[in-house]
């Protein structure tokens, strides 16, 4: 059935009760009922399955981000079908910039991502899901439609809702060392695709790593001297040591991607922002996480770089700085020996060591460690705190902050071995 057929077919009232009106926007989106539906009709066969035999008496879309979607808006869609007690969900997901420039953490009004950033960033993340995703065996989201942002359109995914069975970690809770095996193996599956894929397919397409762009604005500078104020006894020798890098692109180019070259390990293709707000993990009977990662989302900063920086990333953000120390280099280990193991399958063999990864990982967590003092001020000014929020929200600073200061303590040392013509 052409396009065109199946839309025809969603104006239809063989589909809808009277009371719907397909014509009317999603919430504040400027996408219309007609058209989710349409969108459903042509690839959602679980939707199609409940259609047949129920026609859908309300539709409800709800901004779902509150400060989770920093360069997007999320939206829970409920399709409310007639002899169904439970809604269908799925999800919608519009790009802009508005839900960071306008998060209460930004203090001054700055614009912290332009529409330019926005547009680059969500045009990457279909690229993967159109291109990549539908050949690669790691937990992601199915995807009903993906809409590129241009000129004539906004851009949009449409997705599978796992609001009800899955639910993310949140920042101040410390990842747990299963967790962290759990992405690796994951993250080796990822990785062992790109290996064996012909280069000529990808290489020299995704070479822009967003974060590291994002860090050249002078008017972020403030909150990086916001953790130094809070906790100068544990932040003064880190502020002196990146003082001159914590605003540079370069820098974070260097110790966050382009590192691999000189230390001789692969390119690969990223995902570029593994942290608490791009996982989801699976919910246990009693609604308690598992340590099984449900989904990787938001692959907008997905980029070449180099193949430590996600692992890198989520050990030193999302885990507490105790847990993260004994186990960093064991989950390490486990990484490299996934990834020579899958390469043995395809008949092929890596030509790098762990030593080499280890010195990835460490150059990648330098990078790491100063954006976690970033996060760790801009997620917690505490302009907005109710009396009731403010001692709850204080002590959650506290273990990120004392994450923080782990993190950088190590990263000093890290620092010593880079090559400062390199990130000067």
């Amino acid at each position: 059935m052409a396009t065109a057929d199946l839309i025809s077919a969603f104006r239809s009232q063989r589909f809808v009760t009277e009371a719907v009106d397909v014509s009317q926007n999603l919430s504040d989106s400027p996408f219309t009922v007609e058209w989710l539906l349409s969108s459903l009709h042509a690839r959602d066969a679980k939707f199609n399955a409940i259609a047949q035999g129920s026609k859908i008496e309300h539709i409800s879309a709800y901004d779902i981000s509150q400060g989770k979607g920093f360069v997007s808006k999320v939206y829970k869609v409920s399709i409310k079908f007639q002899h169904l007690h439970e809604p269908y969900q799925v999800i919608l997901k519009i790009p802009g910039s508005d839900s960071f420039n306008d998060d209460p953490s930004n203090v001054d009004g700055d614009e912290l991502v332009t529409e330019d950033f926005v547009s680059n960033a969500h045009n990457t993340e279909c690229d993967f899901y159109t291109r990549f995703a539908p050949n690669i065996n790691i937990p992601l989201a199915k995807m009903y439609k993906v809409i590129e942002m241009n000129k004539d359109s906004p851009g949009a995914l449409l997705m599978e809702s796992m609001v009800d069975s899955a639910d993310s970690n949140p920042l101040p809770v410390g990842a747990t060392k299963e967790m962290a095996y759990n992405i690796a193996t994951h993250l080796a599956t990822l990785y062992k695709y790109f290996l064996c894929l012909p280069q000529d397919q990808w290489v020299g397409k995704y070479t822009h790593n967003s974060i590291a762009s994002f860090f050249q604005k002078d008017h972020l500078f403030k909150y990086f001297e916001k953790v130094k104020e809070i906790k100068p006894e544990a932040f003064s020798k880190a502020f002196e040591t990146f003082e001159n890098y914590l605003c540079s692109t370069k820098f974070y180019s260097y110790v966050t991607t382009t590192v691999y070259k000189d230390i001789g390990l692969p390119v690969v293709l990223t995902h570029g922002d593994i942290w608490t707000n791009n996982l989801l993990w699976k919910k246990n009977s009693d609604g308690s996480l598992s340590n099984e990662l449900a989904v990787f989302l938001d692959w907008q900063i997905f980029h070449e770089g180099c193949l430590t920086n996600d692992i890198a990333r989520f050990m030193c953000i999302c885990m507490d700085g105790d847990v993260r120390r004994k186990h960093e280099f064991k989950v390490l280990k486990f990484m490299y020996d996934k990834i020579v193991r899958l390469m043995q399958e395809e008949g092929k063999s890596v030509d790098f060591t762990f030593e080499q990864m280890k010195q990835g990982y460490k150059a990648n967590f330098i990078g790491q460690a100063a954006q976690l003092m970033f996060l760790a001020s801009f997620l917690f000014i505490g302009k907005c705190w109710t009396d009731e929020e403010k001692p709850i929200r204080l002590t959650q600073r506290e273990k990120v902050l004392l994450r923080t200061q782990y993190a950088m303590e190590d990263a000093i040392r890290y620092f010593e071995d880079i090559p400062k013509d390199r990130v000067d």
